[in-house]
């Protein structure tokens, strides 16, 4: 779950281009073009083949492990994937935390098999900064570092197409405004019992128009957890998924933090649902006062092209 603008995403705000599940070589680099996908939360994967329902998986084989991933973060079928998540974000100077603000995030996709390419995935994300004594959405902020406030910008991302191939991931041109230098890691599956833990691992270089990212380095460290069980059962389209999410992130251009030494620091856990009366509350009332037309039907939303920034 960036979810992210903020960070996380199981399939939200950053793009996860997975290269490999073989820790034992060095991650590629991989350039994306300004008007390009920005990935910021949570998060797609490059597959070498088209993900299948099966009995049997070996979560040591990359296909597998794949496939595995797609029934934990996403859904095999065609049915509007929701993802919530709930954190916090910490300033950290001289080694000591400091906590900013809390997360809400929201995540809306829906994956489509087109035959013979693999699978297009549109993708949308609503989070909110939240004050930390009353639970308020937050319009401005004030640095507790310099004494400056601020204006939060609007954490949504989206709504975004991806097409998942055989190949790798394929990018609409124009699809956002952002460059990204990045680096992602798929796996290893940590399997005890009937218990998952797959973890997906990325640092990005971002430079973007949009003002809830702007220039900054992120690093996400996401784990989902589910059943083997449900993951092999080949009857499931989607697994049954929960998410606990860190990273380490430079300052945020809109925290104006002046070149003063130190980053942020995050955590955050979610889970995977399917309808929106599953949000939680504090999410759902934040949503519905911040962007009641998309809250109230965002399946109409995913199909709306993306806003420009401004």
């Amino acid at each position: 779950m960036s979810p992210t603008g903020e960070g996380f995403s199981p399939g939200f705000s950053k793009l996860d281009m997975s290269e490999r599940t073989d820790t034992s070589r060095p991650l590629p680099n991989r350039m994306i073009g300004r008007r390009q996908l920005l990935g910021g939360g949570a998060a797609l994967f490059t597959c070498m083949q088209l993900p299948v329902a099966r009995a049997d998986l070996d979560f040591d084989d990359p296909d597998d492990l794949l496939t595995a991933a797609v029934k934990l973060r996403g859904t095999l079928d065609d049915r509007m994937v929701i993802w919530w998540m709930k954190g916090v974000r910490y300033g950290v100077v001289k080694d000591e935390l400091n906590p900013l603000f809390n997360m809400l995030v929201g995540s809306f996709s829906r994956y489509k098999e087109v035959p013979g390419r693999g699978y297009r995935v549109t993708m949308l994300e609503l989070g909110y900064l939240t004050d930390l004594e009353t639970g308020e959405p937050l319009d401005e902020f004030k640095n507790p570092y310099t004494g400056k406030v601020v204006k939060v910008p609007e954490q949504r991302l989206g709504p975004l197409p991806v097409m998942l191939t055989s190949s790798g991931v394929e990018i609409d041109s124009g699809a956002t405004f952002a460059e990204i230098d990045l680096k992602t890691r798929l796996g290893p599956a940590i399997v005890e019992g009937d218990d998952i833990w797959l973890r997906e691992d990325s640092t990005a270089k971002v430079d973007s128009d949009l003002p809830m990212m702007g220039k900054h380095v992120y690093n996400e460290l996401v784990t989902y957890r589910g059943r083997v069980s449900d993951v092999n059962n080949p009857d499931l389209a989607a697994a049954p998924a929960t998410v606990a999410y860190q990273s380490v992130t430079s300052w945020r251009e809109w925290f104006k933090s002046g070149g003063m030494p130190g980053h942020t620091t995050a955590r955050a856990a979610g889970r995977k649902i399917f309808s929106v009366d599953e949000l939680p509350a504090d999410y759902l009332a934040a949503a519905q006062a911040r962007h009641p037309e998309i809250i109230a039907d965002p399946e109409a939303a995913l199909d709306a092209p993306a806003p420009v920034p401004h």
